[in-house]
């Protein structure tokens, strides 16, 4: 390898994208020679719905070398081919495909650095223009065998989905000291005397009040006994693994005796997760208990799991792999699928391709809402429902391969992020879908942290998965999402090394995925404040909200000012008017409107600083109340969304909102709490409680503003669905409280300041404002320019000298001056000094999306 050339080529590499951002990000601005001023990206949508351009592209750097080719197929032409060479006429280490049937092209070969060429094309169609990328010395090496290659490596005996025929008697003897086992066998043992579901039962049993809920209530209904099905025989299938017993046969067998006679395409066909449950449970059942079941009998297990799968796969290619979110599948239905797939191998010749097409996807996109940085998109409620689907299929194709399918950093860093998403005995920050389902992690979360601690030797993840079942008074080896893959895997690999010493720092931010964090003392969540903050290049799909530039404060575990708002079902009216839109959350509506849901109304977080007394995060949402994506193109007329937070430890959270519309607009600023806000315009306060302490918010503005206290939901809330609690219980969807402070007259311009102090005692301090607009608060001195006419500036200073913070502009740290326009911190503890400035973080998918055509 010529390493001369490779060098130059990362070298290039950076220079281009320092370039790209220059252009893209800095536009006529006046840039001097030590900062850059910061301005909003031009770019229309990072992530659309669906696939607009072929990746990678542009000249950016693959992902992994070997790279994946993906682009916009058509699902009525589906026959392409592709090629690659390192030569822009395609005279050079050319690599030709064709054939192909959906539009992923994995050449499992590593290519040489340099810029490397590639086209697609339809059958009888003309190529593509040239789309471009390069591989530097630094790409991740990946390497893959075929999809011929990992089939060719499933054993041809059964069982091979739960364990291996070969292992099967080294694992028995294995397992006799496991907890886990005797908690399987125990389960198993109690659904022997349980009675048998009939088609019957897969309708509801009661009726909404119009089509659509009973649509909904119906596809509950099917998937509530579909995911009994599968719960059941996969647990029979791993009782009898672990210890021959026919018994467990014999009830499995009565199971899918029954089951295997109800219509593949009528009532258990209404939910997808039922149906996908139902034909994994077949297939785990047939894979076990093969030697057991007679050929007549697996012809017919065959056809069913077939006719279920063909289902999903003739629905999925062409459309699941050019879709950024198709959240259903990625979460339980793709493992089910791949459960299926390697039973039936060598079974029925369908099989082979539901296999491959997994693969292909799976090596293209995986891990699916996440970047590199370690969070997940869709939030901490629907994190656990990808959480055994990205193990175990890793598990299956490291196991088939001989490869590392973890080699993404996000691996490896998502540990980190849940302890600061979901400390241990503590609310989640309550963004996206079902982020307030649980008051603190269940041992679900304990179960998965523990694996990746092994995994990754990772002490933190060991912590977290310890505190997270101490808080739940139960043992790791309680969690039954993740027993088995403990069993067959995990338990035999050493735990890390028991930390000497917390020392995360107490403040993150995860830039790819657009959340921040700062706790005052994430370890011990009595007195814990947490301040969590969004604004996501994602925008609102899937199971996020219309929520960029949002925030939740927690205190003691508890929430105190979160978004409001219930989910009775996806697509209920008071869920798309006020739990999913930005008026349920503590954010800005302009004109009464919140942000459109839609791909291209995004955000971001470009700086963040940590101290050990300031933390300090600025979201930009400037383009959060627009959306160009899927033919849409709503804009509601705002230029600038900068919202700053700020955290003076250990009780302070400050929020200075920059806005400004191309109209003159009416601005609402939006708080909410569970139980109760008092309000006061007279002194500009707002105060409230949770179970442990309370709050008082002084709220200013560049104008006046009316304060507004309601209990009620503008779009009214019903439990239609009939949901339940954890203990079974009906959830009363309770009233909430919600604050709005709108403009008396309508702006061009705005500002708001809203300084938080919370503590247990409940005790504040009066806020001085003196002669120089200096807001005096116990020890801290805090300025926000609320003349909208003058440059947005923050600052605050710590009154004995020891910490201080600008977000623009000079500051003055002993006798040298730091000029420019990012923000700065300086502490000086006990003789330690600290200085940090700010350095805006463009996420690298935004970069990319700059490079894509006609995406302004």
């Amino acid at each position: 390898m010529d390493f001369t050339k490779t060098s130059t080529l990362a070298t290039m590499n950076k220079l281009f994208f320092f370039l790209l951002y220059f252009l893209i990000f800095q536009g006529s601005n006046f840039v001097s020679a030590q900062k850059l001023t910061y301005k909003t990206p031009d770019v229309a949508v990072i992530y659309p719905k669906n696939r607009i351009w072929a990746t990678p592209s542009g000249g950016q750097e693959a992902a992994f070398n070997s790279p994946s080719l993906q682009w916009s197929s058509d699902a009525k032409n589906p026959n392409y081919s592709v090629r690659i060479s390192s030569s822009a006429d395609y005279t050079r280490d050319l690599i030709e495909k064709s054939d192909l049937i959906y539009g992923i092209f994995n050449p499992h070969k590593i290519l040489s650095p340099g810029t490397w060429y590639w086209q697609y094309k339809a059958k009888d169609g003309d190529w593509s223009p040239n789309n471009s990328f390069i591989i530097t010395e630094n790409t991740l090496l990946f390497e893959t065998p075929s999809s011929k290659q990992i089939i060719a490596n499933i054993p041809q005996s059964h069982p091979r989905v739960l364990s291996y025929k070969k292992d099967l008697e080294d694992l028995r003897i294995k397992v006799k000291n496991y907890a886990e086992a005797s908690q399987i066998i125990a389960e198993a043992n109690s659904y022997i005397s349980l009675r048998v579901p009939t088609e019957i039962d897969l309708n509801p049993k009661f009726e909404g009040k119009n089509d659509f809920e009973n649509k909904k209530i119906a596809l509950l209904a099917s998937k509530k006994i579909g995911s009994q099905v599968y719960t059941v025989l996969y647990t029979l299938c791993q009782a009898y693994t672990l210890t021959g017993e026919d018994k467990y046969f014999k009830t499995a067998k009565a199971w899918v005796t029954e089951a295997v006679q109800w219509d593949p395409n009528g009532a258990s066909h209404n939910s997808d997760f039922g149906d996908a449950g139902t034909m994994a449970g077949f297939a785990l059942v047939l894979d076990t208990f093969w030697d057991k079941i007679s050929p007549e009998e697996k012809e017919v297990v065959v056809k069913n799991i077939s006719i279920r799968a063909n289902g999903f796969y003739k629905k999925w290619i062409n459309s699941v792999e050019k879709r950024s979110s198709s959240m259903h599948v990625w979460q339980h239905i793709m493992h089910r699928m791949l459960y299926s797939s390697i039973a039936l191998v060598g079974e029925t010749p369908d099989a082979e391709k539901w296999l491959s097409y997994i693969y292909d996807i799976w090596i293209a996109q995986n891990p699916k809402m996440g970047e590199e940085d370690g969070a997940w998109f869709n939030g901490t409620g629907y994190f656990r429902m990808n959480t055994l689907t990205m193990y175990e299929t890793t598990h299956f194709f490291n196991k088939l391969s001989g490869k590392d399918f973890m080699l993404n950093r996000w691996f490896k860093n998502n540990p980190k992020w849940l302890i600061y998403a979901m400390p241990p005995s503590s609310v989640s920050d309550g963004f996206c879908n079902d982020g307030n389902k649980h008051p603190m992690p269940t041992i679900g979360y304990a179960g998965y942290a523990d694996a990746a601690s092994r995994m990754f030797n990772d002490p933190y993840a060991a912590w977290y998965a310890n505190e997270v079942a101490k808080s739940n008074g139960m043992a790791i080896a309680e969690d039954d999402e993740f027993r088995w893959f403990r069993v067959i895997k995990t338990n035999e690999m050493p735990l890390p090394k028991q930390l000497p010493k917390f020392d995360l720092p107490q403040a993150a931010v995860f830039p790819d995925v657009g959340v921040g964090y700062m706790h005052t003392n994430i370890e011990e969540m009595e007195n814990n404040l947490m301040l969590s903050l969004r604004s996501s290049p994602f925008g609102s799909l899937a199971h996020t909200h219309a929520d960029q530039n949002t925030f939740n404060i927690a205190f003691g575990g508890k929430r105190l000012f979160y978004n409001s708002g219930y989910r009775p079902a996806m697509g209920d009216p008071h869920f798309l008017g006020w739990y999913k839109h930005t008026q349920g959350h503590n954010a800005i509506l302009i004109d009464g409107q919140g942000q459109p849901f839609n791909a291209g109304a995004y955000g971001l977080i470009p700086r963040f600083l940590h101290g050990e007394q300031i933390s300090y995060a600025m979201g930009d949402a400037s383009n959060a109340y627009s959306g160009k994506d899927l033919g849409e193109n709503t804009d509601l007329g705002m230029k600038t969304f900068m919202r700053h937070y700020l955290m003076l430890r250990p009780g302070i959270i400050v929020i200075y909102d920059d806005l400004e519309a191309d109209h003159k607009a009416d601005w609402s600023w939006l708080l909410h709490n569970d139980t109760g806000l008092e309000v006061n315009e007279k002194t500009k306060s707002i105060i409230a409680q949770n179970e442990v302490g309370g709050a008082k918010v002084s709220l200013y503005s560049s104008s006046a503003i009316n304060f507004e206290v309601s209990t009620e939901f503008s779009i009214p809330v019903d439990n239609w669905t009939k949901k339940t609690d954890e203990d079974g219980e009906p959830i009363d969807f309770k009233d909430q409280w919600h604050f709005k402070g709108s403009a008396k007259e309508k702006t061009n311009k705005m500002r708001y300041l809203a300084i938080f102090q919370v503590n247990s005692a409940q005790k504040f301090e009066e806020i001085k404002i003196n002669a120089k607009g200096i807001y005096e608060v116990g020890d801290w001195e805090i300025f926000a320019e609320l003349d909208s006419n003058k440059e947005a500036k923050l600052t605050a200073r710590k009154k004995d000298g020891t910490a201080s913070f600008v977000s623009t502009g000079e500051m003055k740290v002993d006798s040298k001056n730091y000029a420019g326009s990012n923000a700065k911190i300086f502490e000086n503890s006990y003789g330690n000094k600290l200085y940090k400035e700010s350095k805006d973080v463009i996420p690298k998918a935004i970069l990319n999306a700059a490079l894509m055509p006609d995406n302004k």
